[in-house]
C-alpha cells in the first residue's frame, strides 16, 4: 500500500497536482502583446480559470512601473478576483515580463510570489521572439510547468489597465 511514495519525488512542492496550465491561443496571443505594449517597463496581469485550464486574461497596469519590478495594481487585482468568484473560477495565473532577460524567476520574483496555488508565468522579451514560461513558486521552491496553447477554444480577455481606459474616453 506504499505504491503513491514510490511516484513522489523529494522537494517537489504540494501545490503541484498539475503540471501544465492550457492557455487559449487568443488569450495567450494578446498577454504577448500587452507585455511589448508596456515595454520598457514590465508588464502583469493575471489569467483566470480552474484546473489548470484559463477561460479569461486580465490585462492590468504594474503599480510599480519599473523596468526590472512588477505589482499587478491593487483595484484591478480585487475587481479580477471578485468577478472570477462570482463566476465560480480563481485566478490560476499572473503573468508578467522580463524586458530583457530570460523567463526565469529572478531572486525577487521568487520572495514577491505569496500564491502557491497560482503559476507565475514570465515572458522573456529579450531576443527576436518572446519566450513564455510557467513556474510554481511554493515556500521559495520553483518547479517549471509546461504551458499548452489550446487552438481549439477561445478565451475571454479584459484590460483593465488605467492607461488604456483614460486614452480611449
Amino acid at each position: 500500500m506504499l505504491w503513491w511514495r514510490r511516484n513522489r519525488r523529494e522537494g517537489r512542492p504540494l501545490a503541484a497536482p498539475q503540471r501544465r496550465i492550457l492557455i487559449p491561443e487568443n488569450i495567450y496571443r494578446r498577454m504577448i502583446n500587452h507585455c511589448y505594449e508596456e515595454r520598457p517597463l514590465e508588464a502583469c496581469g493575471l489569467l483566470v480559470g480552474a484546473a489548470g485550464q484559463v477561460m479569461a486574461g486580465y490585462a492590468t497596469d504594474n503599480q510599480a512601473r519599473s523596468p526590472v519590478l512588477y505589482r499587478v495594481d491593487d483595484y484591478q487585482l480585487l475587481a479580477a478576483a471578485e468577478e472570477a468568484e462570482r463566476r465560480g473560477r480563481e485566478i490560476t495565473a499572473i503573468y508578467h515580463s522580463h524586458v530583457s532577460s530570460d523567463p526565469v524567476p529572478s531572486q525577487t520574483d521568487i520572495r514577491q510570489a505569496t500564491w502557491p496555488e497560482a503559476y507565475y508565468i514570465i515572458i522573456s522579451l529579450k531576443g527576436r521572439r518572446p519566450r513564455a514560461r510557467a513556474w510554481r513558486i511554493v515556500d521559495g521552491q520553483v518547479s517549471e510547468h509546461r504551458i499548452v496553447i489550446a487552438r481549439h477554444y477561445d478565451g475571454e480577455w479584459y484590460d483593465l489597465r488605467r492607461a488604456v481606459q483614460s486614452a480611449g474616453g
